[in-house]
């Protein structure tokens, strides 16, 4: 009767088959869990040997952090504490600016007061700037523009002053949503017009006295 009880060639891989069931029931409730795929030609297979090495460090490894390197240093953020420095005594922004509130082309109170203060940054500057540059370009919005170049108090060397200072703060002008290309096209089309309406027309120059009590008056034709 015992030959027809399987021998222990069949019986220890059944044992271990079972074993590693167990185990593998047991830590499918774990937080993590083990699959090894068996082919159909093995399963049919009754001698099939199975291995399940352990290393003896299970702990999980721990990775460093390296440090994200820039690729240039464009890509660094760089604070400037002070990106708008205040204008210098002598900078010519004063000077012109002066001249055209002299010449009643500064209309807001404002613009008055920050040109009253002794810094100025370029801010401020800009803004100025560019409330001058309005009013004086509304002469092109006029019904009656060519009459109205040959009695306005400007001349076309005003203009140009206006021109260099656009050019010379036009980044900051497009940082505050204006176009300084524009701004100039539209300076140069006003300063041809003050040029073109006051051609053939004496300017005083210069007055001075002489030596018998009389009066030199120096003209100049534009």
């Amino acid at each position: 009767m015992s030959r027809f009880l399987p021998g222990s060639r069949v019986w220890l891989p059944l044992i271990g088959l079972s074993l590693l069931a167990a185990v593998f029931a047991y830590t499918a409730q774990a937080d993590s869990t083990l699959t090894i795929p068996v082919p159909e030609e093995a399963a049919r297979n009754k001698k099939v040997t199975l291995t399940l090495r352990i290393p003896p460090k299970t702990e999980p490894l721990t990775i460093q952090d390296k440090p994200v390197k820039m690729a240039s240093k464009r890509s660094l953020i760089i604070w400037n504490s002070n990106p708008l420095p205040p204008l210098s005594k002598q900078d010519e922004f004063k000077t012109i600016m002066q001249k055209f509130q002299d010449k009643g082309w500064i209309k807001l109170f404002t613009s008055r007061e920050v040109l009253a203060v002794g810094k100025v940054d370029k801010y401020l500057a800009v803004r100025v700037l560019e409330q001058v540059c309005d009013s004086v370009l509304e002469i092109l919005q006029a019904p009656d523009v060519s009459r109205l170049v040959r009695k306005v108090n400007l001349d076309a060397t005003d203009i140009e002053d206006l021109r260099r200072l656009v050019q010379r703060f036009g980044t900051e002008l497009v940082m505050f949503g204006n176009n300084p290309t524009k701004i100039d096209k539209d300076l140069l089309q006003l300063q041809e017009r003050i040029k073109n309406a006051r051609q053939g027309i004496l300017k005083v120059i210069k007055v001075e006295g002489i030596e018998d009590g009389g009066t030199v008056i120096h003209l100049g034709v534009d």
